[in-house]
């Protein structure tokens, strides 16, 4: 589930992410083909319905998917079981991440430098097999060449999930409206297993001298203990062998800039207990970020985006103004993005009429662009 976020600029965003979402579902509902209960599906349940709160699973020892899949919770299945396996031997790896980037961020002497680097570059890599193993499990249980292939999994993973997180959403908007007394959506976006909220209410109401640390405080404390209240409130309506359901804070952000789904910017002060010195931007989907940017551009769009953040529209505009002025001086190697090239000479019209093109009707952009350079030269 991805919601359609509020575009624009929002001030103090917090985001709050559900730990390993996919394989923490097929362990809390004991999701594995042994397990399914057949005969037992309950009709009507959908992702609507659990959010309405029109749906309980009344059948004891069992669990029940956001499809109507029931699963049995007598005996821990094969597949969670494994699951349960590496998420705990992830689970340590990341912490050790977490661990040496805080050293890092304290860190003054050059040669302890490397070596925390060195710790961090090892155990991110350790954590993040082990995240795409498990991950990988639920794109497996949705291939019908897999031998324990079952769409009632596949399907009962995503729409679990796709009523997990909407189940955060509701109830984090419910809490922060009675707090603040306003009938407000606060959440600005939603992206499969994480939520992002804009607390800036808070710090204009309240003032704090540092708002990182305010804000730190109150979601590690107010905001966490809602959403574990929230998640028991689910667990103890579709039952499951245990609460698996586990949703932290990961950013503080001074600022988020939304332009679409899966595209913003945030200025980041804190990432999971990681405190920065200097805020860093965290940049996804945007063209910043993209090889077929041109290097030129990739570091002009970083620029403004800092300077979007830090200063006015005045100074940005004039930014942009000074930056068309050097694209323009800059050579042709400079501007043009990377693109590879095969099969060239099918787009080449080899005996143009006059008034032709050196190309063919329809030729892609960049193979157009190797012709005309190839011919001129």
């Amino acid at each position: 589930y991805v919601k359609e976020p509020q575009v624009g600029m929002h001030d103090w965003v917090c985001s709050f992410d559900l730990n390993s979402l996919y394989p923490s579902i097929i362990m809390q509902y004991n999701m594995s083909p042994e397990t399914i209960l057949v005969g037992t599906d309950e009709p009507g349940v959908n992702v609507e319905t659990v959010l309405s709160g029109n749906i309980k699973n009344t059948m004891p020892d069992t669990a029940l998917a956001v499809n109507g899949t029931r699963f049995s919770t007598k005996k821990l299945g094969v597949l969670p079981a494994i699951i349960q396996e590496i998420y705990t031997e992830r689970v340590g790896h990341k912490q050790k991440q977490i661990k040496a980037e805080q050293e890092l961020e304290l860190c003054t002497v050059k040669s302890d430098v490397y070596a925390l680097e060195k710790r961090i570059a090892i155990a991110k890599n350790q954590q993040m097999a082990l995240k795409i193993l498990l991950n990988s499990l639920y794109g497996a249980m949705g291939n019908k060449w897999f031998r324990y292939f079952d769409m009632r999994i596949a399907e009962g993973i995503t729409l679990t999930g796709q009523a997990t997180i909407r189940w955060a959403e509701n109830n984090l908007n419910d809490y922060l409206n009675k707090a603040l007394q306003t009938n407000k959506d606060y959440v600005v976006a939603i992206d499969t297993d994480s939520v992002y909220v804009t607390l800036n209410e808070f710090v204009e109401r309240l003032g704090p001298n540092n708002p990182i640390d305010f804000l730190d405080k109150m979601c590690s404390g107010a905001l966490e203990g809602a959403l574990t209240k929230c998640y028991d409130e689910l667990y103890n309506t579709l039952g499951g062998i245990e609460n698996k359901m586990v949703m932290g804070r990961e950013v503080i952000a001074s600022r988020g800039i939304w332009t679409a789904k899966k595209r913003y910017i945030l200025n980041v002060h804190d990432n999971e207990g990681v405190r920065y010195a200097q805020p860093k931007l965290k940049i996804m989907g945007i063209e910043a970020i993209k090889s077929s940017t041109p290097a030129i551009c990739r570091q002009a769009l970083k620029d403004i985006f800092k300077r979007i953040i830090d200063t006015d529209e005045e100074t940005v505009q004039s930014d942009i103004a000074n930056f068309k002025l050097a694209f323009s001086n800059a050579s042709a190697e400079e501007v043009s993005f990377p693109r590879g090239v095969n099969n060239l000479n099918k787009w080449v019209n080899k005996k143009p009429a006059l008034g032709e093109d050196v190309y063919k009707k329809g030729t892609p952009i960049h193979i157009r662009g190797a012709i005309l350079h190839n011919n001129l030269v």
